[in-house]
């Protein structure tokens, strides 16, 4: 049976980019973030959150984010919605994966959602504030206050290292965390 491991952090931290390191490195990964963004690809996903948000007239992910980080509710009835599909197919993923060793899984609200139940173990990555910001700002259509309003919304880092298993620092290079995944390997095999 493969060993799950969360991959989890604050926004713009390395999430992504660790998985990809995971992928490059012959490792089975998944994300949940593509998992959604494809899932709003789907025509009857986008109806069922056109009903769910009656103020947004046509489907757009720009204003859904804008809505959903104002509005309490609102995020409440998309989360409510979507993260019974996300576990699904995190479930479905393992057990297609079930005959590797590991089987690493991008869960960006993994503390939030009490998704951490369903695996092994946890990894939360972290890197300095300055970091943080000059990554998120790489991103089209950026400013502070959707970083703000982003991480009010999330746990800090500080609370999602307390919860995880392990942490690594995305504040260094390639090597250096490919170093850190090594050693958090080598612990749990």
């Amino acid at each position: 049976m493969a060993i799950s491991i969360a991959i989890t952090g604050s926004f713009a931290t390395g999430k992504s980019y660790v998985l990809e390191l995971l992928e490059n490195m012959g490792f089975k990964t998944f994300s949940c973030d593509v998992f959604v963004k494809n899932l709003y690809t789907d025509v009857k996903i986008r109806q069922k959150i056109l009903r769910l948000l009656p103020t947004l007239k046509v489907f757009d992910k720009t204003e859904i984010a804008k809505i959903i980080y104002t509005d309490k509710l609102a995020r409440h009835k998309i989360e409510s919605f979507i993260h019974p599909l996300v576990l699904e197919r995190i479930q479905s993923t393992k057990q297609q994966n079930n005959s590797e060793k590991f089987i690493f899984i991008e869960v960006p609200l993994l503390f939030e959602s009490g998704f951490e139940q369903y695996f092994d173990y946890t990894v939360t990555m972290f890197c300095s504030e300055q970091t943080r910001l000059s990554r998120a700002f790489l991103k089209p259509n950026f400013s502070r206050k959707i970083y703000d309003t982003i991480t009010s919304t999330q746990l800090t880092q500080d609370t999602k290292i307390s919860k995880a298993d392990f942490s690594i620092n995305t504040d260094c290079t390639k090597p250096e965390i490919e170093k850190q995944i090594l050693k958090i390997l080598d612990y749990v095999k």
